[in-house]
């Protein structure tokens, strides 16, 4: 008797259970899932963009290899471009000497030409002696014409050294006419060749310049090269950094999933063991403060927008200066959309529930707050930029409506303005998530 009661009250517990009321909002294994599989996937991406970071930096290396190599090649032209202006100007000096040495060759050509001018005289002299004495006459006559045998000895020595003169002027004069061309032509050869070499000279000089500009331009495009990988780099840095606190904003949002999950399966076991029957309540309404929150005066005096229904909110009042899409005659793509500052004071609100991942000044940006948002199972990240002020910082949990800084004019801002991003999914430097917010606040 006492056995069979006991399964009756376990079967009425059991259905006791079976009615038992569902909490509000409970969390699901389906929504811890999904955080870890967003966590598996930021780290997936995260893994890609440091083998990215990997591959920049040995692009890095490779092209300071390079310029390594041609800084290498630089200083060898320079040292034979040295070389080959010393030589250049050994054979300039060695031509201003042979040009010196010509000038006094020519005075040496002047007196032989002189020597040679006066023999000629003395030729045509006794060429004109010759033929006025007829030209018949000889030597043999002169010897035969002797009185006596001394006079013949007389007159054999005296027609001896008339012809032996001949002979030493005619001798003479060959010699100073041939060492003439010798000089001549010696002086013209070494000048020849003294040209010739610095011409070639001069033509190696200047293809070792054209080397030594090419070789220059090549090194200053390997730097720039290198700047631009190095900037491909720091990009993404940054991109990793973003990745790394999404990452981390998903894993709080997932402890405290776990939590919630954690807490609201203690107050089913509590309410397991203290629940007897359904009771009904009278209806309660929450306070509007809670529920509901409209635009209000801040206390600077700017006034916030009110909270719509809705996954999102509008982020600042103020007129849209610039949509989302190609503006500017199609050249440049805006992946957010604008609102004008028309107050002293502009407050900013979080678009929707969400964890700020971001919040710092960027060269671009200016003061930026970026928030990861979980809608229904999806990641959304906004993104809040130029503005004046940050109130809140990274980690922090922000709520749909709640200022987070107000509107402003830092970075590359053209006026003050918000320039509001938001992503179906999470943030890239290449903004392939962004859409048009308009499609999903009503602005």
């Amino acid at each position: 008797m006492k056995k069979k009661k006991m399964m009756v009250l376990a079967v009425v517990a059991t259905l006791g259970l079976g009615v038992l009321p569902p909490a509000a909002n409970a969390v699901s294994n389906r929504d811890i899932e999904q955080k870890r599989s967003e966590i598996n996937a930021l780290r997936s991406k995260r893994s890609g963009v440091e083998e990215k970071i990997s591959e920049s930096q040995k692009n890095i290396k490779a092209l300071q290899s390079q310029q390594k190599q041609v800084a290498n090649d630089i200083e060898k032209l320079n040292s034979a471009i040295e070389e080959t202006s010393g030589k250049i100007r050994k054979v300039s000096t060695d031509i201003d000497e042979t040009e010196r040495a010509i000038d006094k060759l020519q005075q040496e050509i002047a007196e032989i030409q002189e020597r040679i001018e006066k023999r000629n005289e003395i030729l045509k002299a006794r060429i004109r002696s010759l033929q006025e004495s007829g030209g018949a006459v000889s030597y043999l006559e002169v010897l035969l014409g002797a009185q006596s045998f001394s006079d013949f000895i007389d007159r054999m020595s005296a027609v001896t050294a008339i012809m032996e003169a001949d002979q030493q002027i005619l001798r003479e004069q060959e010699a100073d006419k041939a060492l003439k061309e010798k000089k001549e032509t010696e002086l013209t050869q070494k000048r020849n060749k003294l040209q010739a070499d610095l011409q070639e000279l001069k033509q190696l000089q200047a293809k070792l310049d054209a080397q030594l500009e090419q070789k220059n331009r090549l090194m200053s495009d390997l730097k720039e090269k290198e700047e631009e990988e190095h900037h491909h780099k720091m990009e993404l840095e940054e991109e990793k950094e973003l990745i790394a606190k999404q990452e981390a904003a998903v894993k709080q949002q997932l402890a405290e999933l776990e939590r919630q999950k954690r807490v609201e399966e203690e107050a089913a076991k509590q309410r397991a063991r203290t629940y007897t029957a359904p009771k009904s309540s009278p209806s309660t309404s929450s306070s509007s403060s809670s529920t509901s929150k409209s635009g209000g005066e801040t206390p600077s005096g700017g006034s916030t927008p009110p909270v719509s229904s809705g996954a999102f909110t509008r982020p600042a009042n103020g007129p849209i200066t610039s949509g989302f899409g190609y503006r500017f005659g199609g050249s440049d793509f805006h992946p957010a959309v604008d609102i004008g500052k028309r107050a002293p004071v502009v407050p900013v609100v979080a678009a929707a529930d969400g964890v700020v991942f971001r919040s710092y000044y960027s060269s671009s940006y200016g003061n930026a707050i970026f928030v990861s948002h979980v809608i229904n199972g999806q990641v959304y990240t906004t993104v809040y930029a130029h503005l004046e002020a940050r109130l809140v910082g990274e980690g922090q949990r922000v709520s749909k409506g709640q200022i987070i800084g107000y509107m402003g004019n830092t970075g590359h801002s053209t006026g003050p303005h918000l320039h509001f991003e938001l992503h179906r999914g999470s943030w890239n430097p290449g903004k392939t998530n962004a859409v048009d917010p308009r499609s999903y606040i009503a602005f």
